[in-house]
């Protein structure tokens, strides 16, 4: 049976048995995924060197990594996520794309407030990980990315159904965000990032990175009023003004903060 394909309006595709209906319901309204920052996503791609560096932190499926890579060609995109089965997706959804993963570098982890690795159950809705207590705050808000990655992915195209009592456990390598920009080498243009809660630990990962200015523009999805508080705290101590920052966004589930260190990106 063919698979059905969700063509947006920026024409990205993905297949549809990778989304949620709740998700289906808002594109009913806008066909874009999220409609408060996806006009502002493409006027900071598009201003970007043709040759520049994205960092797409918590890839899914791929939506901002692809339309980043059909907005700018030549723009070296780097894709960041730990969950296999969204890797999986991200693979299928790159050739329905006519692109390769040759396109992408694909970095198999999470990143988070330090080095090291968090094993986890996955086990339907029951999955759950299993860390120390001496991990536990970082457990805890890995606790809510893997909360809404089960919600996204169980029962859909390819992924395995687990009977009550069974669970297959396996383990997510984290790295902090100076460990990322070391792998990927170069000053980055545009680090993004959609996390469920993991934001403020990201970015206390990162502190001498932002010192320094080797993220240039943050794009961020907050999930709260205190961790969107915390991250503004956060960027304008190190410098980083504030080009754009909304909580309470009318068409999205995440508020948005654009933050830039030696830039503008959203100068008219």
């Amino acid at each position: 049976m063919t698979r059905k394909i969700h063509e947006f309006d920026n024409g990205v595709r993905v297949y549809d048995d990778h989304l949620m209906p709740a998700q289906r319901q808002r594109y009913r309204i806008r066909n874009v995924h999220e409609a408060d920052e996806e006009d502002l996503f493409i006027k900071i791609i598009t201003s970007l060197p043709s040759d520049g560096v994205f960092v797409n932190i918590g890839t899914a499926i791929g939506y901002y990594a692809i339309l980043a890579k059909k907005l700018s060609p030549q723009l070296h995109v780097h894709a960041v996520e730990p969950l296999e089965s969204f890797r999986d997706f991200f693979a299928e959804n790159i050739l329905l794309n006519d692109l390769s993963e040759s396109d992408f570098v694909i970095h198999p982890s999470a990143v988070g407030a330090m080095n090291g690795r968090v094993s986890f159950l996955q086990k339907g809705y029951e999955s759950q990980l299993l860390v120390s207590k001496k991990g536990q705050g970082l457990s805890n808000v890995l606790a809510m990315k893997l909360k809404n990655i089960i919600k996204t992915t169980l029962g859909t195209f390819g992924v395995k159904r687990y009977a009550a009592g069974s669970g297959t456990k396996s383990e997510i390598d984290t790295v902090t965000m100076a460990t990322l920009m070391q792998q990927v080498g170069r000053v980055v243009d545009v680090m993004s990032m959609d996390v469920q809660g993991l934001e403020s630990d990201i970015l206390s990962g990162g502190a001498a990175v932002m010192e320094r200015g080797d993220v240039k523009t943050f794009i961020i999805g907050t999930h709260g009023r205190v961790i969107h508080q915390q991250c503004i705290s956060m960027l304008t101590n190190k410098d980083y003004s504030i080009e754009y920052e909304e909580e309470n966004t009318q068409q999205q589930p995440d508020g948005i903060i654009v933050a830039s260190k030696g830039v503008r990106r959203l100068s008219a």
